[in-house]
C-alpha cells in the first residue's frame, strides 16, 4: 500500500524536490550540512505524512469493501430439520438432506431437488450466462428421470412461485461450487506460468 503511492506523479516531484533540495543545502552550507537539510528533512516529513494518511485511507477502505463482500455472500435460509419447526440458518451450515424454503427474489443456496412448489421459476445466468427464467416443477415418480426440471442449481435466483426443497449438494460439490473452484484452480495455473 505504501508503494501504491508513489503511482501518484506528485508525491514522485516531492521526493525528487526533497532530494535535489538537500543536495543544494549541503552545496550552500557546507561547514554546517544540518542547516542545509532543513529544507529537504522539511519536504521528506511532508511526504511521509501524506504517505501514511493515504495509506491508513486505503487500508480502512478496503477493510470496509471485504467486510461488505463478506455480509454480501451471507444467505439466511428457511429450513425444517427433524421437526415441524422452521429454522433460520446461514447458508454455509446446510447439510445434504436439509428441507429448504423456496422463495421469489431469493438466491437458491444449494444444488435442490423440488419436492413442492408452484409457479416457481428460476433465472440461472449466473451459472449458464442464460437470462431467461426457466420454471421448475416438483419431483414425482413421474418425472424424476428429468432432472433439469426439478433441480434448482445453487446461485440461481428465484424469479417467482415458492416451495420447498431437499439438498442435495452443497458448498464444493454443488454445481457453483464446482466451476468456483475450477476458475480458481486456472487463475493460480496462469500466476505460477507468469
Amino acid at each position: 500500500m505504501i508503494l501504491e503511492n508513489f503511482n501518484d506523479k506528485i508525491n514522485l516531484i516531492l521526493c525528487a524536490a526533497a532530494v535535489v533540495s538537500m543536495i543544494i543545502g549541503i552545496i550552500n552550507h557546507p561547514h554546517d550540512i544540518l542547516e542545509g537539510m532543513i529544507e529537504g528533512t522539511s519536504i521528506c516529513i511532508a511526504l511521509a505524512i501524506i504517505i501514511s494518511v493515504n495509506s491508513g485511507n486505503n487500508y480502512a477502505s478496503e477493510r470496509r469493501i471485504a467486510k461488505l463482500l463478506e455480509t454480501a455472500g451471507k444467505l439466511e435460509v428457511a429450513v425444517w430439520r427433524g421437526n415441524t419447526a422452521e429454522i433460520t440458518v446461514d447458508s454455509t451450515e446446510l447439510v445434504v438432506g436439509d428441507l429448504i424454503k423456496i422463495e421469489n427474489g431469493k438466491k437458491i443456496p444449494a444444488d435442490c431437488l423440488m419436492l413442492e412448489g408452484q409457479d416457481v421459476e428460476c433465472v440461472e445466468a449466473e451459472l449458464t450466462g442464460e437470462p431467461d427464467a426457466i420454471k421448475k416443477t416438483p419431483i414425482t415418480k413421474d418425472n424424476y428421470t428429468n432432472g433439469a426440471l426439478c433441480t434448482l442449481l445453487a446461485k440461481a435466483t428465484v424469479n417467482g412461485g415458492m416451495g420447498k426443497a431437499i439438498v442435495i449438494a452443497v458448498g464444493k460439490n454443488s454445481l457453483a461450487g464446482a466451476i468456483t473452484e475450477k476458475t480458481q484452480q486456472k487463475e493460480e495455473d496462469n500466476r505460477t506460468e507468469l
